[in-house]
């Protein structure tokens, strides 16, 4: 890549300088030339300091990026991305020239906060505060651990369900990893629901973008917005789809949102809230279409409810199961 010249540097204020450094610093083609000359241009007054805490306290807000100079786009941003962690990982890099460059020791790392663990029983649900005041709501049989340091907030999202409200903080990247994706928060509000075999993200508020972790190239992430999901598995990323409604995270308020779900996909995410397993007579029944609001903490209600619609039988089958069936069986 080819440097900035002296002359461009002075004609540009300190903020746009600090501005182009940023879309420098995440291209893929960023090399040890533009970080040492980042480096140096850090240290070069206080106010270039200044000026970087801003362009980050911006990035905080994607709609800012149209207005990024040299060209700045959403879709060179996404590009971008690839890079996760971009800033934490820049910075040590420059940091590490401009040590070298002036002959000085490197800052120790920054300590790590002992870890935390939350956890939730089957058909317990529980809301968490952090200690930067983001605030987590735990799902049912879900479990999370949280680390933190001065520069980064690692979540891990071990099984389960859990709706994510982030505090700003530009300093400390947000971000959630499953067995297959990692999410960073951008200021915002997030539905994260880890299955066997797939992650699905839904965005109420802000913007995330998630990126494929295991099985797939860098380059495969994407950017949601409020009112969007995507699954993924370890194929990839599935394609983006547009969120009505807050079915996916009615579960918050204690419901089930159902419209026009199989019978049996609706059972298994009753069986996530109870010890009752449901079984079905026959795959007709299994297959049959489902539309409504059930209470998540009263299993036996939802299922008779489910039950007088579909015309259809309830028997209990022992060991803590129950058997659907045709109601002229």
């Amino acid at each position: 890549m080819h440097g900035m010249t002296a002359q461009k540097q002075q004609e540009l204020s300190a903020q746009e300088q600090a501005l182009a450094w940023v879309t420098r610093l995440r291209s893929p083609e960023a090399g040890l030339e533009d970080r040492t000359e980042f480096a140096l241009w850090l240290a070069a007054s206080t106010a270039n300091s200044h000026a970087m805490d801003d362009a980050l306290s911006l990035w905080d807000d994607l709609e800012a990026v149209k207005h990024l100079p040299f060209g700045y786009t959403a879709n060179t941003q996404i590009a971008a991305a690839n890079q996760s962690r971009w800033w934490l990982s820049a910075g040590v890099a420059a940091a590490a020239v401009l040590a070298a460059v002036l002959e000085l020791p490197l800052n120790q790392p920054s300590p790590t906060e002992p870890a935390q663990s939350y956890a939730t029983e089957l058909g317990q649900r529980d809301d968490v505060l952090l200690q930067d005041s983001s605030r987590i709501s735990l799902n049912s049989d879900s479990q999370l651990s949280v680390s933190y340091t001065e520069t980064t907030r690692d979540l891990t999202l071990e099984r389960g369900e859990a709706y994510f409200e982030v505090a700003k903080d530009s300093s400390r990247p947000f971000t959630v990893s499953t067995n297959i994706v990692d999410v960073m928060a951008v200021g915002t509000a997030f539905n994260i629901d880890r299955r066997e075999q797939t992650t699905e993200i839904t965005v109420t508020e802000g913007v995330v973008r998630v990126t494929k972790r295991r099985g797939g190239s860098a380059a495969e992430s994407a950017i949601l917005k409020a009112a969007q999901k995507i699954t993924v598995n370890d194929q990839g990323l599935g394609a983006i789809e547009s969120v009505a409604g807050a079915e996916d995270t009615a579960w918050r308020r204690g419901e089930l949102v159902a419209n026009g779900v199989p019978l049996h996909e609706l059972a298994a995410e009753l069986e996530r809230y109870s010890a009752t397993r449901i079984r079905f007579g026959d795959a007709e029944v299994a297959g049959l279409s489902v539309s409504g609001v059930f209470p998540l903490d009263e299993t036996d209600t939802a299922l008779q409810a489910i039950a007088r619609s579909l015309e259809l039988t309830i028997v209990p089958a022992g060991d803590n199961s129950v058997l659907l069936l045709n109601a002229d069986h």
